[in-house]
């Protein structure tokens, strides 16, 4: 266990061990909670359409609000916890996202809705946050890989199930129920409060004006891809303004040291590529089955998406096996090519068959965790030790933002072609779109495959 001055609490740290049973069963539910939450509501998209009478470029708001505070929240909640105690910030963290779900469930607007999830992303990301901080802070190191373990399981089952589960709720309770299963987060709140210490840590330095600035920055990004190009001189203001603002100050929001480092800028542009074209698949497939196959049933969709998820499942233990077989690079390397496949097939055949959906969702998924296995894995190694931590997190922060960017462009582009385009073509557009994305994506990681490959140190990799 780390050394870390602690006041009162309920249970001394040296305790602590004999309980990491059951302060790691409350860790496993909250976190499957977590993903539950974030896989379930694409399958209830089309619901949420009819009941609003929104189009998907609204509908897309849904998924992109909560992607991009959740990555910012989990950065802040990352830094908070060097001077506020890990069980406040848990504790606020679970109220936030039962407040948000509360909201939710009474939500009779569509602003009530975007509210709710808004609130629901800034109580999540503690969960996603602090737990591997809890780790890393609390557990001997014999048995981190154990609990740190634990925690991709949850992961792993949240992704798998949160889709068959979405549905069903939205078919038999409807939508809004969706958001009760988030209230199990309460569960272990107790837990939290009782088990871990109380600690007393030094005050450190927090780049508030830095987090303010790069928000303002998506948030306008947003407003001029979605609604006018007149926000652009204000955009472009404002990132002038935060470039030389992390270049000035002594700690700030982004490290302007790793936005130098040529293989990180690679590593993060795919990640943010692949995000964006993952994260815009899982979008547009419920649209697409509601538009080409006339399916109305949330369970249906539902259905037809769990293989996918589950095939996931299984290709997260494979890759991080195939991690320490044949390098992190290759693995990264597949999965942008599954990317690319992905869009490919839904361009040219996810008209024809449901059958297809299927294929086009595990192919898809399997990119997807090809890549969150192994980006983590070739930081390790490209990175000096100092900046691992802030890396990793800034990784995670870009490719958060590129999945939320690439949905709220998938729904402009689907609603801009509503009424250009006959029947279902402009789904066809649109993934003809992501292909070309993903290619890129392909392209930038094949060329400097050989650039990673000199850098990369033969050490053992960070994979379970």
């Amino acid at each position: 266990m780390n050394p870390v001055k602690l006041q009162n609490t309920f249970i001394e740290p040296d305790d602590l061990l004999r309980y990491e049973l059951l302060l790691y069963s409350a860790v496993f539910l909250n976190t499957l909670i977590t993903v539950m939450n974030t896989s379930m509501f694409n399958v209830a998209i089309p619901d949420i359409i009819d009941f609003f009478k929104v189009n998907a470029q609204s509908a897309s708001m849904i998924v992109s609000s909560y992607s991009i505070i959740f990555a910012l929240s989990a950065i802040l909640y990352s830094k908070l916890s060097e001077s506020i105690p890990i069980k406040w910030l848990l504790s606020i963290g679970i109220l936030l996202l039962c407040t948000g779900s509360i909201i939710g469930m009474t939500a009779n607007s569509y602003l009530g809705l975007i509210l709710a999830r808004i609130l629901q992303a800034l109580g999540a990301s503690s969960i996603s946050a602090l737990s591997i901080i809890v780790t890393t802070r609390y557990i001997p190191f014999k048995r981190r890989g154990k609990r740190l373990g634990l925690v991709a399981a949850a992961v792993t089952l949240g992704f798998g199930i949160g889709p068959l589960v979405g549905g069903i709720l939205t078919q038999f309770l409807g939508w809004k129920y969706l958001f009760s299963v988030s209230l199990l987060s309460l569960i272990g709140l107790p837990f939290y409060f009782l088990l871990l210490p109380l600690e007393k840590r030094k005050k450190e330095v927090f780049d508030n004006i830095g987090i303010f600035l790069f928000f303002a920055g998506i948030v306008l990004f947003l407003g001029t891809i979605t609604y006018s190009w007149l926000l652009s001189p204000l955009l472009i203001v404002i990132v002038f303004i935060f470039l030389r603002h992390i270049n000035r100050h002594k700690a700030p929001f982004l490290e302007p040291t790793l936005m130098k480092d040529t293989s990180f800028l690679f590593i993060t542009s795919v990640g943010f590529i692949t995000f964006f074209c993952n994260f815009s698949i899982l979008f547009l497939l419920p649209l697409t089955l509601v538009s080409s196959f006339h399916i109305k049933s949330s369970a249906i969709i539902g259905l037809t998406l769990f293989p996918g998820a589950l095939t996931a499942v299984v290709i997260s233990i494979l890759a991080g096996r195939a991690v320490d077989r044949i390098g992190a690079e290759w693995v990264a390397f597949i999965g942008t090519f599954l990317m690319l496949i992905a869009g490919v097939v839904a361009s040219a055949l996810g008209n024809y068959s449901i059958l297809f959906i299927m294929i086009i969702f595990s192919i898809s998924s399997s990119g997807f965790v090809c890549i969150t296995t192994s980006f983590p894995n070739i930081l390790t190694k490209i990175l000096p030790r100092d900046q691992l931590s802030t890396g990793i997190g800034t990784l995670q922060l870009i490719q958060y933002m590129g999945g939320g960017i690439g949905v709220t462009i998938s729904g402009k582009l689907v609603t801009y072609f509503d009424d250009r385009l006959p029947g279902h073509y402009q789904y066809v557009f649109v993934f003809i779109t992501l292909s070309f994305i993903a290619l890129v994506a392909v392209i930038i990681y094949g060329y400097h495959f050989k650039l990673f490959k000199r850098r990369l140190k033969p050490e053992k990799s960070i994979h379970g």
